[in-house]
């Protein structure tokens, strides 16, 4: 007999901030606000699909601690609403933590670590690691033994960096509780593929189809051969423009 995973009547979800942040990797917690009653009635949706919502309870999370604002790219920032410390936000209190892309230079300091690790201890939440939020999340040991996917620009260095970890090229992959994506949007692959997995089919369906999003297939359409040739043909495009440019502006100068 096959068993199958009971779906959330609600939902608690963390999103870990861990600035700078790239605001379209953020943009996926978007979806799980989009679950929730106030958000379809006000959509002016028909009842039977204003039913199907559920409560979710949304957290900010960052270390800098509530009332303080986490600093994104373009200029953005977000208001955080838990420090690491609260305890809606502890192992156990949380189904979903969404850890968006900082620079992927960065080293988070060692209690944001030990909040992922004591998490990941727990056992009781579903990790979902987005873009360069695989770099957190292997400096915490998550990715340890684990199938993962990132950034196909930045795979290398994620492998040369955290090899216990088994990297596939995908744009999301899921291991157990660890879910992770490739590069900044298919963070909506990822977060819509869970959605699948956690609530009623009906409701993510609708989700999915107000917010475009997760009719992408798991793996890409190109290979890695033709994605770097992409890569080594924009550069030189770029590389010439660069130059003819350059020998313009020197046309110029002698005119």
């Amino acid at each position: 007999m096959t068993s199958t995973t009971p779906k959330a009547i609600s939902l608690r979800v963390g999103i870990l901030l861990i600035p700078p942040v790239q605001l379209l990797d953020a943009s996926a917690i978007d979806l799980f606000g989009m679950l929730t009653h106030e958000y379809l009635e006000a959509c002016g949706l028909p009842k039977p699909l204003i039913e199907l919502a559920i409560p979710v309870e949304i957290h900010y999370i960052a270390a800098s601690g509530s009332g303080t604002h986490a600093s994104m790219t373009s200029s953005a920032t977000l208001p955080v609403t838990d420090p690491l410390s609260s305890p809606a936000v502890q192992p156990g209190q949380l189904d979903a933590l969404l850890i968006p892309g900082p620079d992927p230079n960065l080293v988070p300091d060692e209690d944001v670590l030990a909040f992922l690790r004591a998490h990941k201890k727990a056992d009781k939440t579903d990790f979902l690691i987005i873009c360069t939020g695989s770099f957190p999340a292997g400096y915490a040991g998550l990715l340890d033994e684990k199938r993962i996917t990132g950034p196909r620009g930045i795979l290398g260095k994620l492998k040369d960096k955290f090899p216990a970890a088994k990297f596939v090229d995908r744009r999301w992959e899921r291991d157990g509780k660890i879910w992770s994506s490739g590069g900044i949007t298919n963070g909506l692959d990822l977060t819509a593929a869970y959605l699948h997995y956690k609530v009623q089919k009906e409701l993510a369906d609708l989700v999915c189809a107000m917010a475009e999003v997760g009719d992408r297939d798991q793996d890409y359409d190109s290979g890695k051969v033709s994605n770097t040739l992409w890569w080594m043909w924009l550069m030189l495009r770029s590389l010439v423009k660069g130059k003819s440019k350059g020998g313009s502006k020197e046309r110029k100068m002698e005119e």
